[in-house]
């Protein structure tokens, strides 16, 4: 059996935290030429997701399901974008959502990669992305964690929000 797999709640796994904050922090650097910050996690009783567009994706292993999320307040996702593609947004466009989409995905891998050399053994998923007003709803008895995270060069926040079913 894994170290992995000895917990009963992954969230409570700093390594897992730790491979979510590296793989924000090294694909917005590498990406976006983009620096960030990441605040303490805490764990939400009840899911809501932050922002005017996320990207969410189904983690799943032998042993856990949970749901991924990635969620943008506009200023936040403007400005990386303009970093990463070297225009000016004022607006969340197909472009963006495009964007949001491909962040998810590279964020998700590379934390991937290093979970699953823990012992997770997370599938790859395709993201999705919501944007626009929403809410967001999890239908599980478990909690979120979330991981805030600021730019540096900005005073802009986001969010990654880890679910376990």
């Amino acid at each position: 059996m894994s170290a992995a797999e000895k917990l009963q709640n992954p969230l409570l796994d700093k390594r897992l935290i730790n491979s979510f904050v590296d793989g924000v922090a090294s694909t917005l650097q590498t990406m976006a030429n983009t620096p960030v910050t990441f605040g303490k996690p805490f764990v939400e009783p009840k899911f809501a997701a932050r922002g005017e567009i996320a990207g969410v994706v189904g983690m799943v292993s032998h042993d856990w399901k949970a749901t991924l999320t990635l969620s943008f307040p506009k200023p936040a996702i403007l400005s990386i974008l303009e970093n990463m593609l070297g225009e000016k947004f004022t607006d969340i466009t197909d472009e963006v959502h495009d964007a949001v989409g491909e962040l998810t995905n590279m964020i998700y891998g590379s934390a991937k990669g290093s979970l699953n050399d823990m012992g997770y053994n997370f599938e790859m998923a395709i993201p999705t992305v919501i944007k626009g007003q929403f809410i967001m709803l999890q239908h599980t008895k478990s909690a979120t964690l979330v991981i805030p995270f600021k730019l540096t060069q900005q005073n802009a926040e986001f969010f990654i929000e880890i679910s376990v079913s």
